[in-house]
């Protein structure tokens, strides 16, 4: 069975996709999940390098996600230090989940990937699914799930690549600029095309 990389801007729906298709019968690697994950864990590579790197949002044994977001989202360099503690210990789990997908092959499988096509990993993947919504609605959406500002959310929005390029590189595409019930719908379909190939 194929496995297929799901990627999509920040707040467009991917995490509400992946569950939907977990429900189905999907196999799921869900990418922020395991970094919270490595976050939570005092004894993680990760949480080791994030104190030693960023003290000050490190208190006994939790990481404020947030401190870390204010700190590195204002500072280019503060966040490429990030991305060289967090990305290679990601990306390494998701190519062993990949590898060992490949060799079951029983389920479909699907690995939620925020940075599919920045970091180059969509020929990694069988197919590649894009979840794409309307640049208002997700800075709406940024307002109101994180409280940012509307400059602050064109800010974490600027970290991606433009959109037409990922729909040029995607095999499927799920718009997300409607209602839960909508996208429901709209999984329900990619999920019949997904069983197809």
């Amino acid at each position: 069975m194929p496995v297929f990389g799901l990627t999509g801007n920040l707040a467009c729906g991917k995490s509400t996709l992946l569950k939907r298709l977990k429900k189905k019968g999907a196999e799921i690697f869900d990418t922020d999940k395991r970094i919270h994950d490595y976050y939570r864990n005092p004894n993680s590579r990760i949480f080791k390098n994030i104190r030693k790197f960023f003290p000050g949002v490190v208190t006994g044994k939790k990481i404020c996600r947030r401190k870390l977001g204010k700190i590195v989202f204002a500072d280019k360099n503060k966040l490429r230090i990030l991305e060289g503690i967090v990305h290679p210990v990601v990306i390494e789990d998701l190519l062993s989940w990949i590898k060992k997908a490949k060799r079951k092959g029983t389920k479909i499988y699907v690995a939620e990937v925020p940075l599919l096509f920045e970091k180059k990993l969509e020929d990694r993947f069988d197919y590649t699914i894009l979840v794409k919504t309307r640049r208002d609605i997700l800075i709406s959406r940024l307002k109101e799930k994180y409280g940012f500002s509307e400059a602050e959310a064109g800010r974490r929005l600027s970290l991606y690549l433009p959109l037409k390029y990922k729909i040029r590189r995607s095999d499927f595409v799920i718009n997300n600029n409607c209602d839960l019930e909508e996208f429901k719908k709209e999984v329900d379909l990619l999920w019949k095309r997904m069983k197809q190939n």
